[in-house]
């Protein structure tokens, strides 16, 4: 008999906890799990699919706002709802892992019928490289690091999503600090896609969804990075390319605005697809819209009806547009004098703004399948 000292006692016990804490997360969302991942949740589709993003405070909602908000969704016909799966967060001290609010977030959306699409980021402090060290929206100083994070996210959620995106934005300083770096980001995507489809072949992988942006020697515009992303072969670590057509406060089909307006240069980028061999990958649209309030680049309801009714008519009329997540579904806040907090098809207290309707109208009359 071997004989164990108070100190192992409780080690021991401390990890039985954390292990069946981690078995009751798992078990919850396979209790509220559809069955099967149906075709709603598939890569490419016949049908044109409306979902929403609502950004990084969906995880901060209480349970019954997360509840209202996500009902909501669902009632105006979203098919998904994109989340950030937060490295940062879930993984702050290397090899210990809190899964709590992600499970919190990710149960709530498939047990409202939804299907979650993860955007698997941002960098731990201990795996950031040294020139961003103080913020998580930094690179990693290692892909296969944060390949090793992905698989460990697959593994996890793989029998109730499917739908992952690689990074959110990475052409812009923002979320790719020191500075975007094409060859940097296409070794992530080297990296983590084989990990992805050997754990899940069936899933379909989006590269990090590209904001609107200038060649101005800081942010990358986002029809030379996808040049770039061909030339460097990176295309083949994607299912689909992903962009974020941000007009506001022009509309996206403004002639005047041809010069720099991202929803316009969809089309020269279907043509670097066509010609790089891609013509059977889509374009996925994972944030789109505008705010309302008072700020200098804010919308009034109608012009934000109308910017979302604008691109969800494209992604009826071609059909190498695949589905677009409107941002956001619900306002972050209630200053209206700051246009991150106005982007909602609903106010915060979830009254309905003109978009809400337009959405609702436009899944009602081309249901997802």
């Amino acid at each position: 008999m071997i004989r164990r000292s108070p100190l192992s006692v409780r080690l021991m016990l401390v990890t039985l906890t954390i292990f069946l804490i981690s078995s009751m997360s798992t078990t919850a969302i396979a209790q509220a799990a559809p069955a099967t991942l149906d075709g709603r949740c598939s890569g490419m589709s016949a049908s044109p699919r409306i979902g929403g993003s609502p950004g990084a405070t969906l995880g901060a909602l209480s349970a019954g706002d997360l509840d209202r908000e996500l009902t909501l969704a669902r009632n105006a016909g979203m098919f998904a709802i994109r989340v950030d799966i937060d490295w940062s967060s879930i993984e702050s001290v290397r090899g210990r892992f809190n899964w709590t609010n992600t499970d919190r977030i990710l149960t709530a959306i498939v047990s409202h019928g939804m299907c979650p699409l993860g955007i698997i980021g941002y960098t731990p402090a201990w795996a950031r490289v040294p020139a961003a060290a103080m913020d998580s929206h930094s690179r990693p100083s290692n892909p296969d690091t944060y390949a090793a994070f992905v698989a460990t996210v697959v593994t996890r959620y793989r029998d109730h999503m499917n739908l992952w995106e690689v990074w959110n934005e990475p052409n812009i300083v923002g979320f790719f600090k020191p500075s975007p770096d094409v060859a940097a980001y296409s070794a992530l995507l080297r990296a983590a896609y084989p990990k992805i489809k050997q754990l899940q072949p069936g899933s379909t992988v989006l590269s990090g969804g590209l904001a609107p942006a200038a060649d101005n020697g800081v942010n990358i515009d986002p029809t030379t990075y996808l040049s770039e992303l061909y030339r460097l072969g990176a295309n083949a670590y994607f299912d689909a390319f992903n962009l974020h057509p941000y007009t506001y406060p022009a509309l996206p089909n403004d002639p005047s605005t041809a010069g720099w307006n991202t929803a316009m240069k969809l089309w020269p980028m279907r043509d670097i697809m066509i010609a790089g061999g891609d013509s059977a990958k889509q374009i996925w649209l994972t944030e789109f819209g505008a705010p309302t309030g008072t700020a200098a680049n804010a919308v009034s309801e109608q012009t934000q009806s109308e910017t979302i009714g604008i691109i969800m008519d494209a992604v009826l009329g071609n059909s190498w547009i695949g589905p677009a997540f409107v941002y956001s579904v619900r306002d972050a806040g209630t200053n209206a004098a700051d246009p991150e907090q106005n982007f909602g098809l609903l106010r915060r207290d979830f009254s309905p703004k003109l978009a809400y309707g337009r959405v609702l109208d436009f899944t009602t009359g081309h249901p997802a399948s």
